[in-house]
């Protein structure tokens, strides 16, 4: 499969190149002509204790392991790492749609991030996607990790969404308010095939549950402000279906089946100020989110203790995140970020046990160098307290990490 993904990309570069005159936009003459760029992360990372970060992170206490066999997690090692080529094409299909495509390429393999069809000429402020795309749940979910102020995932995305977020085969369709401010809103469909948010199996003795099976909202509101300052609040919510299989006695058999919602909500803000000065220097950047997940699963068969079965499993977690990018020279930022998961971190099993967890914490400091707007070189210094079953665990990570563009790529959102 990772050679047809990676034959089909050069494929696809060799038409898009070399057959550019074969298909017109318009009559006007205008051709088939798409921007196409790979950007390369690298990073270095070392941690101290003898597990790793990658371990510890899935043994937190309320999080747990991710469930099913979606996604492809390939979390931190120690030492060096490649943790993609991002291939991207996207083009002006016509008047009325435009399209892109990322696939994302590693050492395990290939797979296709987004591939989008965007609707560009519908009335009323109206836009339809469809494809395998992001959510627009939050404010960092969107975003590909080369966009990201800071090396990782702050701790709420990582243990409650996977190293791959909201992603997935959807339907979105947006609505923007004619109104004096910005006022965005939108509704999104997914398929459902999330590892930790919305795992899904469908097979006996879990029922069949047709797709889609996650639906999404959000609203996105900015205020006008003086040319020099930019503010945006975002409010989202969704629920979908999760199914969860366990061994439960370590034998190597699975043992009890459980089927039910997983509801989640969250708040995020973002405020920018343009110093006006050259590269950045003296720029600001506030963000935060916060994040809830509520989870109620019922038991569908339990081998080990059959008088569970229609018990409900009931979860409550959170987390937030706050950080602070600061261009303290011209082409050079700072960056700090304080987070939390698991505030409210507690559930309550199918016997009728109660447990509540201790929050982790972590807290970052980065220092990045953009030499221009096609690469960076970013230090990174972090220090977590994680509680998991074996007790708090302290982990302090450092990271030197190296990206590069090649070839022009298309604008993000504020």
């Amino acid at each position: 499969m990772r050679y047809f993904i990676i034959v089909l990309c050069l494929s696809f570069s060799h038409i898009m190149v070399f057959g550019q005159g074969t298909k017109r936009i318009s009559d006007s003459g205008a051709y088939f002509n798409p921007d196409i760029s790979v950007i390369v992360d690298t990073y270095y990372q070392q941690s101290s204790g003898s597990e790793g970060i990658a371990h510890i992170l899935e043994e937190v206490s309320g999080f747990g392991h991710s469930h099913g066999d979606a996604g492809h997690e390939h979390g931190p090692l120690e030492g060096l790492n490649f943790r993609e080529a991002e291939v991207y094409f996207s083009v002006n299909i016509d008047p009325s749609f435009y399209g892109y495509a990322i696939i994302a390429a590693f050492e395990e393999g290939a797979h296709i991030e987004e591939a989008v069809i965007q609707t560009t000429s519908l009335p009323y402020g109206l836009e339809v996607k469809a494809g395998k795309l992001f959510s627009n749940f939050g404010r960092l979910n969107s975003q590909h990790s080369h966009y990201w102020d800071f090396t990782d995932q702050p701790l709420i995305y990582r243990l409650t969404l996977g190293d791959h977020g909201l992603n997935d085969m959807g339907l979105a369709a947006s609505y923007l308010a004619p109104t004096d401010f910005y006022l965005l809103g939108g509704i999104e469909s997914f398929q459902g095939d999330n590892e930790q948010m919305s795992a899904y199996s469908g097979e006996d003795p879990l029922p069949e549950r047709l797709g889609p099976r996650v639906l999404a909202g959000w609203l996105k509101v900015a205020p006008n402000l003086p040319s020099k300052h930019g503010l945006q609040f975002g409010a989202s919510f969704g629920q979908g279906v999760h199914q969860e299989i366990h061994d439960g006695n370590s034998d190597g058999t699975d043992d009890h089946w459980l089927d039910g919602h997983n509801q989640f909500w969250g708040t995020d803000f973002v405020y920018k100020y343009d110093s006006m000065k050259a590269y950045g220097e003296g720029d600001w950047i506030l963000q935060g989110e916060y994040f809830r997940k509520d989870g109620d699963l019922v038991v569908r068969r339990h081998d080990l203790v059959p008088a569970l079965v229609s018990r409900h499993k009931k979860d409550q977690k959170d987390g937030y995140y706050l950080q602070a990018i600061y261009g303290i020279m011209p082409n050079w930022q700072a960056g700090l970020r304080w987070e939390q998961a698991g505030l409210v971190n507690s559930e309550r099993l199918p016997d009728g046990t109660r447990n509540s967890f201790a929050p982790s914490n972590k807290s970052s400091l980065a220092l990045t160098y953009r030499p221009s707007e096609f690469s960076y070189v970013r230090l990174q210094y972090s220090n977590g307290n994680y509680e998991t079953s074996g007790g708090s665990e302290n982990i302090s990570q450092i990271s030197l990490q190296l990206q590069i563009s090649l070839g022009k790529h298309g604008a993000h959102k504020f």
